[in-house]
């Protein structure tokens, strides 16, 4: 299978994904959702595997490994200045669940960068 092929697949997969989710939400089946993306996801992988062309390379790691750290920086950066700001300036309570939510889930960012690293420099160290 060529990549073409596999891309034109994925369409497909995700619009019917989409139109099963969209159905079951309306009918209120928690369910069918569940079930749907995990079989699209065991289709897809499937899929993938069939293509015989090269799809991701070094470079293509190498550059959304720099885009990932680029976008938790930014949105570190983001949430705690704002958390802040809104903590600070704000008397309402559903102001400040709000600022705990975009705190907390910074500190809940770096808290699983910082496992994730070590798991990495030990596989890296045993390698």
């Amino acid at each position: 299978m060529t990549q073409k092929t596999f891309s034109i697949y994925r369409i497909v997969v995700v619009m019917v994904l989409a139109a099963t989710v969209s159905v079951s939400v309306n009918m209120g089946n928690w369910y069918w959702p569940l079930a749907s993306m995990a079989a699209s996801w065991i289709l897809l992988h499937a899929l993938r595997k069939r293509v015989k062309e090269v799809m991701i390379d070094e470079r293509d790691h190498t550059m959304a490994g720099k885009a990932s750290g680029l976008a938790m920086r930014v949105y570190l950066l983001l949430s705690v200045v704002s958390g802040m700001i809104i903590h600070v300036v704000s008397k309402d309570p559903a102001m400040f669940s709000i600022a705990a939510t975009l705190l907390y889930s910074a500190c809940f960012l770096m808290v699983l960068y910082a496992v994730f690293f070590k798991i990495y420099e030990r596989k890296d160290k045993n390698a």
